[in-house]
């Protein structure tokens, strides 16, 4: 570490790499059809029982967080 990298400004990167890599995974997984991002979650045991559900009900969220963002 030299003087310049204060453990501050180390922990200030790390906190702007995480923040890029959230932004990141958010946007590819919002990119994904919901079939597809239904697909990747599902897994046997899984609460909702089924591909199907699991598609249903994400429609049903996106449907929800655009008469949010329409709302506000």
């Amino acid at each position: 570490m030299s003087a310049a990298e204060t453990p501050s400004l180390i922990r200030s990167r790390a906190v702007r790499a995480v923040a890029d890599a959230l932004v990141d995974a958010v946007a590819e997984r919002a990119a994904r059809t919901p079939r597809e991002a239904a697909e990747a979650a599902y897994y046997p045991g899984h609460p909702l029982g089924s591909v199907e559900a699991i598609e249903a009900e994400i429609i049903r969220r996106r449907s929800a967080e655009a008469g949010e963002q329409l709302a506000a």
